[in-house]
């Protein structure tokens, strides 16, 4: 169990989400995990959703709309004829966080702040099998409608544990047998390709520009880097998550 706790001060007060999409809403519906404030659907849809969509138990704040109604409404996204309105909390506890099993990892975030990064990271961890995904509370990206739509529903199975201190949260982890990996471009880092990424561990990445700050990255037990080929000098940071995480998967399925 990890004892930082949960900074309040900046989570979306209303807890107030939309999302659009068939990989957003239909998960979320079929879920029940959220509070649904509305659904709007495109009259003309309404056979195709009808057959995975529960109107009945909807019925109180579903509005099938006709063509100039709902994209008067939702004209600047790309809805595929459905929208959803919820509320939260997104935002998870990490003191409620325990492995779950023998390979149970956490990807912690420091100093990445693109909304665009972050769905695309929220997506690739929840393929790849990640246990959680740890964010400081400062200097960081805020839960946002543009992250949880290109997540593309991989928020309704990823938890996100907002924390006030990622250092403090580090040392928690190791005191619970978490070994703690950074990948960083330092002389000290082995290559990525090269690290064990099997057992209990947290993964802790940085922003393209600013990297992991210096005091998060005295807290990790290994360092490793992705070597560049081309003039470009680094990845932009959910490629590079992408190429760890299932580097991580391809270790464990290789040693089960």
């Amino acid at each position: 169990m990890v004892k930082n706790k949960v900074h309040n001060k900046n989570i979306r007060k209303d807890n107030i989400f939309q999302v659009h999409g068939y990989n957003n809403c239909l998960p979320l519906l079929k879920k029940s995990q959220y509070e649904i404030i509305r659904i709007d659907i495109l009259d003309q849809k309404k056979d195709y959703f009808a057959s995975t969509v529960d109107f009945q138990k909807y019925s109180h704040c579903l509005r099938l709309l006709n063509k100039n109604d709902f994209y008067n409404k939702h004209e600047s996204i790309r809805s595929q004829g459905i929208v959803v309105q919820f509320k939260g909390p997104i935002i998870k506890e990490i003191r409620n966080y325990k492995a779950v099993n023998s390979n149970s990892c956490l990807l912690i975030l420091d100093n990445i702040e693109d909304p665009q990064n972050v769905g695309q990271i929220i997506r690739t961890a929840e393929c790849a099998g990640i246990n959680g995904i740890v964010f400081p509370s400062h200097n960081s990206f805020k839960v946002s409608n543009t992250i949880i739509n290109v997540s593309q529903g991989a928020f309704l199975n990823m938890p996100l544990y907002e924390v006030t201190n990622i250092s403090t949260t580090i040392l928690d982890l190791k005191k619970n047998d978490h070994w703690v990996i950074g990948i960083e471009n330092s002389i000290e880092a082995k290559l990525w390709s090269q690290l064990d990424y099997t057992g209990h561990i947290a993964i802790v990445v940085g922003s393209e520009g600013k990297g992991i700050r210096k005091k998060v990255i005295e807290h990790c037990d290994f360092l490793g880097n992705i070597p560049m080929q081309g003039d470009v000098n680094s990845l932009n940071v959910s490629a590079a998550v992408s190429a760890i995480l299932f580097e991580r998967l391809r270790q464990i399925k290789f040693k089960g």
